[in-house]
């Protein structure tokens, strides 16, 4: 995402005041320089806040008090555009913004905005350029993988005084909760590893897996039924002969052949097939059908007392166990006693004697037998809940047969006794139908074309396809790339910093958001907070954005972090402001301050290498270090120096407050 800063802006409280432009040359590292306290470092917190922020660290004071507005002019693929925000309230950040694009963009400057916008409206337009879908990174929308937008990606454009060489924390704002898990959702999306196709995959995926989900309910709901119809279905075969709809024939051997026999039965629509001896073998076969019926009861009455048996004795065996241990627990100490009793004297009365050996070794063989009785008694549970569980899965299959064969016997009942008393009627002819039509209905709706096993299948085979886009080789290509990126641009950063760099091989760990080191020959990486010193912590930080930036600019048009980078104060390891002041007023002497300067330099050398390879990278250095550090390396520029009175709130707009 094309987004280069050509101007900062800060509208005075006073419109008397003209506004404050401080103004950057994206082709140029630009470097603003001063003092403490001068108002360096709210230059990435305004610059975020225009942007959009939700919160803001605009310090209070000065910089607040004698602002209104804070904007920018800046440029991105649809052209130029002004922005400006309503700086904050006591309590809360202001979402009145001011928007000039087009050929708005060269007209002067008011003397102060009006709101025109509102703060989602501007988001939503940063939004579309950087080109990210509006789906959710999770598309079940749990936790923080909410939809990924322009604003996570600030965590790639600023590295803030406390975090440049913090080795605890890599990005921007990581160091809270809800940032560092959002960062760690949306980090595939930046990196390319996960695309905007992808995430549409991940959501037909997500759609599938639901539509599954209410087929599978829907088929274990019908197959209930069906399951309970096809259980009676040989007792529907018989009804039907005995209906006369069915000659007196054997039972087709397996259930699809029953049912496409009825089926027939169905589409006769209720013609009868003139058989003899039907009533015989009704009747015959009602007698059958009542012995299975005894029979089945005998077996689950025996059964029954064998499972009631086999609960007793797993009873009897629990109690008889707590028994046996009560007793081991009495004889616990018998064995040291035993060993203590070593000379031939007593030890209790000091007799020679050999009587109490005696005695403990009686003793002892009783004691071997309790304990072999309490081995026995602890393995026989399992063998017995082993027979339970037999004899409750026999009682369960023998209950389930008996249900069949009790309702196939009813329905034989009625129909001979009907047979014997009357001839049958059309009425229940055709309720028999019915009935057996609604009953195949339902084995179509699950069994036939484009029932729901077929649906399901379908599903399955689209999941399963999508899966395969998601999990394939393009996924994992993509990331190895994105890595193998990340670990060359981070070395080669180190190399032109010229520092001795961590053992092992650099890489990102996403799910740390840091950098780690893998040593040759050693199973885990290590952290950056085990290696080095500031120096080193600092190298890595710059080191990692400028890889990171590597990567995103090699997306090219679809790229979604904006491609600017804020560097707040680099050389703060080797000069913190006041040491580097005292360097300037000679009070420190050069000698020792030397290599310091030296290393000061090396880092806008480097910068200045790295970003005449990336070409579109916009970097702004906020550096208490003077021109001596930076003014003879190419393409550094300097954007402002506020030493003296001069600062991000010019000096006038205090000093005319103050004597009004």
């Amino acid at each position: 995402m094309k987004l280069h800063i050509h101007e900062l802006i800060i509208w005075p409280e006073d419109v008397r005041h003209e506004p404050h432009v401080i103004t950057f040359d994206p082709r140029k590292i630009m470097v603003i320089t001063g003092w403490s306290s001068r108002g360096k470092s709210a230059v990435t917190s305004i610059i975020d806040y225009v942007l959009g922020a939700a919160t803001t660290t605009i310090p209070i004071g000065p910089i607040r008090e004698k602002a209104s507005w804070y904007g920018l002019m800046i440029e991105t693929d649809v052209g130029k555009m002004r922005i400006a925000r309503e700086k904050p309230g006591e309590r809360a950040v202001s979402n009145k913004y001011w928007l000039q694009q087009g050929e708005e963009v060269s007209q002067p400057l008011p003397r102060r905005p009006h709101g025109t916008e509102h703060a989602d409206r501007v988001k939503q337009l940063f939004d579309g350029l950087s080109r990210l879908s509006d789906l959710d990174a999770d598309p079940d929308g749990s936790g923080f993988g909410g939809r990924a937008s322009f604003r996570d990606m600030a965590s790639f454009n600023y590295l803030p005084q406390h975090i440049v060489a913090n080795p605890y924390t890599m990005f921007f704002k990581a160091d809270t909760t809800a940032h560092r898990e959002k960062l760690r959702s949306v980090m595939p999306l930046a990196l390319g590893i996960m695309t905007n196709e992808d995430l549409a995959l991940m959501h037909q995926r997500k759609l599938l897996l639901d539509r599954l989900r209410l087929v599978d309910t829907e088929l274990k709901s019908r197959a209930a039924g069906v399951e309970r119809w096809q259980a009676t279905a040989k007792g529907t075969f018989f009804q039907a002969q005995e209906l006369g709809l069915l000659p007196v024939e054997d039972l087709p051997g397996n259930l699809e052949a029953i049912i496409e026999v009825l089926r027939d039965v169905v589409k006769a629509g209720g013609r009868t097939a003139a058989s003899p001896g039907r009533v015989s073998a009704a009747v015959n076969r009602l007698e059958r059908l009542r012995f299975d019926e005894r029979e089945l009861d005998r077996t689950i009455a025996h059964t029954k007392r064998r499972l009631r048996r086999l609960r007793s004795l797993r009873g009897s065996v629990s109690d008889y166990s707590d028994v046996l241990a009560e007793q081991q627990s009495r004889v616990r100490g018998v064995g040291w006693f035993r060993d203590a009793v070593v000379a031939e004297e007593c030890i209790l009365c000091g007799s020679e004697s050999e009587a109490a050996r005696s005695s403990l070794d009686e003793l002892g063989e009783a004691i071997a037998d309790l304990d072999d009785l309490c081995v026995g008694a602890s393995s026989t549970p399992p063998v017995v809940d082993r027979e339970i569980a037999d004899a409750e899965r026999d009682l369960l299959v023998a209950e389930e047969k008996l249900i069949f064969v009790r309702n196939t016997r009813l329905a034989a009942e009625i129909e001979v006794d009907g047979e014997q008393g009357q001839s049958q009627t059309l009425e229940k002819i055709y309720r028999f139908i019915g009935n057996t039509e609604q009953a195949l209905r339902m084995v179509k709706d699950i069994e036939g074309d484009g029932g729901l096993n077929d649906q399901r299948r379908d599903l399955v085979k689209q999941i399963d396809r999508i899966d395969g886009k998601l999990e394939g080789a393009e996924s994992s290509a993509r990331e190895e790339r994105a890595n193998r990126i990340i670990t060359s641009a981070i070395q080669r950063v180190i190399e032109l910093l010229g520092i001795v760099g961590a053992e092992g091989i650099p890489s990102l760990n996403q799910r740390e958001l840091n950098v780690q080191f893998q040593r040759e020959g050693v199973d885990h990486t290590d952290s950056l907070s085990e290696i080095g010193s500031g120096e080193n912590w600092m190298a890595y930080h710059l080191a990692m954005l400028f890889a990171l930036h590597t990567v995103f600019l090699g997306r090219k048009n679809e790229n979604p972090v904006p491609s600017f980078l804020i560097i707040d104060q680099p050389s703060q390891v080797y000069f913190p402001s006041d040491t580097f002041r005292q360097v300037e007023e000679s009070i420190t002497g050069h000698t020792t301050r030397g290599e310091d300067i030296r290393r000061t330099q090396q880092i806008f050398e480097m910068i200045s290498t790295v970003c005449e390879g990336l070409k579109h990278l916009q970097v702004i250095v906020l550096e208490h270090a003077d021109r001596s550090t930076w003014g003879a390396v190419k393409n550094v520029k300097e954007a402002a120096d506020w030493r003296g009175e001069s600062g991000l709130i010019p000096e006038h707009w205090q000093t005319q407050a103050n004597a009004l």
